[in-house]
């Protein structure tokens, strides 16, 4: 195959950083040959396997309410399950089959508890489950499985890519979380401060991050991308799509730092196989 592979990695609001990439890959003609991604990697994925340009996919992030469709606070998720729905057919081809560039998206089912490769058939669904983040949007049915958030198992799924059939592959991880904040001193390591206090919604968030972060460097270890980029996000985390700017230049200022490696990738233009 001619051509690299992209992986975007899911974190929320810091997978917005995924646009910030894409505006360079784009300038400097890295077109992928195959594209794979998890949770909202999955979703910015999706988005480039269907052609959109960097600005038009900017223009778009900038334009709508993230919080309204994919709110992760632990409340009921049928209005935005549907609001998410109707964005995804006003925005995206209704199949895989239907995507000028070969996309996986991955899921958890959890009824056998195992990792699950969506490459066919209903993309609008893959999408809905790859974004159910757990214990805030309810699991998708899908077939004969109960499918939530790609990130449970598999956050940054670069097997997903060689499965395409890539010979290099190019991976975004904005997994990894930053030394936790709390008004606005750090406090974590240790020691813990007496009176300080998470909440119960954010331990569980910050629960589910660490053991994110943990598959994904022992995946990492075991899929071994080409080129890794880890922007630089500071204390953006799961649901601050307020900062998606800032997101935006992180992802940018990562591509750019490692542009050289990039213009290894196979495919990139004056390369032999170009």
């Amino acid at each position: 195959m001619k051509g690299y592979g992209l992986v975007l990695g899911g974190g929320g609001a810091r997978g917005l950083a995924h646009l910030g990439v894409w505006e360079v890959l784009e300038a400097h003609a890295l077109k992928p040959a195959v594209v794979a991604g998890t949770s909202m990697g999955g979703l910015v994925g999706a988005f480039v396997a269907a052609g959109y340009s960097a600005a038009e996919l900017q223009r778009l992030a900038r334009g709508v309410s993230w919080r309204r469709l994919l709110d992760l606070r632990p409340t009921p998720g049928l209005i935005r399950q549907s609001a998410f729905s109707a964005w995804l057919a006003q925005h995206l081809p209704a199949t895989f089959e239907e995507l000028p560039t070969p996309l996986a998206i991955t899921a958890t089912d959890l009824l056998s508890g195992r990792a699950v490769y969506l490459t066919r058939g209903d993309l609008h669904t893959a999408l809905r489950a790859t974004t159910a983040y757990p214990g805030a949007l309810e699991p998708v049915p899908y077939e004969d499985l109960l499918l939530s958030d790609g990130g449970i198992l598999n956050q940054l799924p670069v097997d997903a890519a060689l499965f395409l059939g890539a010979r290099q592959v190019l991976a975004v991880n904005v997994t990894a979380p930053d030394p936790l904040e709390l008004e606005g001193r750090r406090v974590l390591p240790l020691p813990w401060r007496r009176g300080a206090s998470l909440g119960p919604v954010r331990a569980l968030r910050r629960a589910v991050e660490i053991m994110q972060a943990q598959l994904t460097d022992a995946r990492v270890n075991l899929y071994r991308p080409d080129v890794q980029l880890r922007p630089q996000l500071g204390d953006i985390d799961l649901m601050t799509f307020g900062r998606a700017e800032q997101a935006i230049a992180a992802g940018r200022e990562a591509a750019l730092a490692n542009l050289p490696r990039l213009l290894t990738l196979q495919g990139a233009p004056g390369r032999p196989g170009a």
